[in-house]
């Protein structure tokens, strides 16, 4: 059985493009179910959507070079909730070796412990995520910064969580919200 050239190229690129997710959650390999009820929010400077609960507290955030989305479901307590800031910065960024050394750093000065780091493939683009746990004053804190490049810029999302509870769970509902946002 002969197969053409091009049949065997499109094998191969759909191959590799089911092989490289574009996904935080099968990273984290979260299960939890899907939100109901969202709504698209966009950021002020029009650069990304967001996908969010309608019952969570936003905020619009944005000046010359930064624009923000701030986001937290607060019908729950501090300790139960997860925050997320996506915030799209316009100054270029290049991840490599030299960044990552310095967000590690930067973990460490706060006395940030790694989780995990990985380099990956972002919103379409190359990228790079950093989830990290330690103390925040009294509280138990879980960190975790995705940064991604983008054509004017970067994306970086940062997720907070506060305490003990439920941490896992609380990582996946803000990773699969992240991975439902999308830039313009």
């Amino acid at each position: 059985m002969k197969i053409s050239h091009l049949t065997l190229l499109l094998l191969v690129l759909v191959s590799y493009s089911s092989c490289t997710s574009n996904k935080l959650s099968e990273e984290f390999k979260c299960s939890s179910p899907a939100f109901s009820n969202l709504e698209e929010i966009t950021d002020f400077k029009k650069n990304f959507v967001m996908k969010l609960p309608k019952n969570w507290k936003t905020n619009l955030y944005y000046d010359e070079v930064v624009s923000s989305i701030y986001t937290a479901d607060t019908t729950l307590s501090f300790k139960e909730t997860v925050i997320i800031d996506a915030s799209f910065i316009s100054n270029p960024i290049e991840i490599n070796n030299e960044f990552i050394n310095k967000i590690k750093a930067e973990n460490k000065q706060e006395n940030l412990e790694e989780v995990v780091s990985k380099e990956i493939k972002f919103l379409n683009n190359k990228a790079f995520y950093n989830y990290v746990s330690g103390k925040k004053g009294k509280y138990s804190y879980h960190l975790l910064n995705v940064f991604t490049k983008a054509d004017l810029g970067f994306m970086h999302i940062k997720t907070e969580i506060y305490g003990d509870s439920l941490i896992d769970e609380r990582l996946c509902k803000a990773v699969k919200l992240i991975d439902k946002m999308h830039l313009k």
